[in-house]
């Protein structure tokens, strides 16, 4: 069994991501935006699919799952 525990977007020659927590939590993290911090964006349950696949204009490029 896995968990995706991290989506990671690239556009304009600049990675940013998201980290979901083993609860399901996503944090948006962007370190030119907000340095070393993660804004709190919501339960994964709650997120629509097409929301998850931009993050603003960057696409999704990666998904990281962890194996339980």
């Amino acid at each position: 069994m896995h968990r995706l525990c991290g989506l990671i977007y690239f556009g304009k020659f600049h990675f940013t991501c998201r980290v979901v927590t083993g609860s399901g939590e996503v944090h948006l993290h962007d370190g030119m935006k907000t340095g070393k911090k993660l804004v709190p964006e919501g339960n994964l349950i709650n997120m629509d699919s097409k929301m998850l696949g931009k993050l603003g204009k960057r696409k999704l490029s990666v998904l990281v799952y962890q194996k339980m």
